[in-house]
């Protein structure tokens, strides 16, 4: 049995910058091609699946989480979502609840901390998490039959075929991303280490820690300007520690629900016709809808389970 942990904002956005404005609220009269946009990804994905569970989760930590606690420059080059897009964003999570798919966000916690918390709780009920997005951040979060899926653009992958891509174990991600710096998040690198010179650290050196612990044999490693790591790396000492706090995902979010509450509910017929109707979308999704009127339950097979592994 599966659930389907859901990174909302990148298909929102995919939708928000690739999808023309043919749609608009009836009042107020807003764009709404993101929210199209996610309407179908989350009705194929419905129809596709027909999730036992699934949980949609949503950032509104941007300024207010724990991290910006800990830097006030993390995602400092992040600017707040205007009066439209906020609107777009908020009728996204609507439409999650009418689809009678569990949403969330947080103050504190970004997405990725809410989907991490979700995997750790599906895990310890014996459910295999499946992450629903194309961001790599998010790979940390995959360990043993645990799948990764951008849904729409590739088929699902598990551990050993993401670690083969990566060059770099999943459980690295944190530390690669604090050794070469994410611009996206704002996150610091160290000065002259680059993509390769970080993975042929890690391919010695468990982590971050270890590496630190060790300066004094980096000199020895068959690492270009392997002479020059130490120093750099000692003199960016605190600055790396904090990079890697910034990149780990949390997965201890005591405010998730449980397995029991993401439970796939069925859609609210009512409620998704005015939806559509309140966003300009008329009926272009009523035919995709009778396909999932009535709910399929039957749980997922052996054989559907198994092929999706790697």
């Amino acid at each position: 049995m599966q659930a389907l942990l859901i990174d909302s904002s990148i298909y929102i956005f995919r939708s928000y910058f690739s999808l023309p404005e043919n749609w608009h609220s009836l009042e107020p009269k807003f764009p709404t091609h993101a929210v199209y946009g996610f309407t179908g990804f989350l009705l194929d994905l419905l129809s596709r699946q027909q999730p036992e569970y699934i949980f949609c989760a949503f950032d509104e930590s941007l300024g207010t989480g724990f991290r910006h606690q800990l830097c006030g420059d993390y995602k400092a080059n992040r600017e707040l979502p205007d009066d439209a897009l906020a609107f777009q964003l908020m009728a996204c999570r609507q439409l999650c609840r009418v689809l009678g798919v569990t949403e969330m966000a947080s103050t504190v916690y970004e997405a990725d901390d809410l989907i991490g918390s979700m995997a750790s709780a599906v895990r310890r009920n014996n459910v295999q998490p499946v992450i629903v997005s194309r961001d790599k951040d998010l790979m940390q979060l995959i360990e043993g039959e645990d799948l990764y899926w951008d849904f729409g653009k590739s088929n699902a992958k598990g551990l050993r075929v993401l670690e083969a891509e990566l060059e770099l174990g999943c459980n690295q991600m944190a530390d690669y991303l604090a050794l070469v710096g994410d611009t996206s998040d704002n996150i610091c690198g160290i000065p002259g280490v680059g993509s390769k010179t970080a993975k042929q650290l890690l391919s010695h050196f468990s982590d971050v820690e270890a590496i630190m612990d060790h300066l004094d044999q980096l000199q020895d490693l068959p690492i270009r300007g392997a002479k020059k790591l130490a120093d750099k790396l000692a003199g960016c000492a605190d600055q790396l520690r904090l990079s890697r706090q910034l990149a780990t995902i949390t997965c201890d979010a005591e405010s998730v629900p449980s397995l029991q509450g993401i439970e796939w509910k069925g859609i609210h017929m009512d409620a998704f016709e005015l939806f559509c109707e309140e966003m300009g979308f008329g009926s272009a999704f009523s035919r995709r809808c009778a396909d999932l009127k009535q709910r399929d339950t039957r749980p997922y097979s052996s054989a559907s389970s198994s092929s999706k592994r790697d």
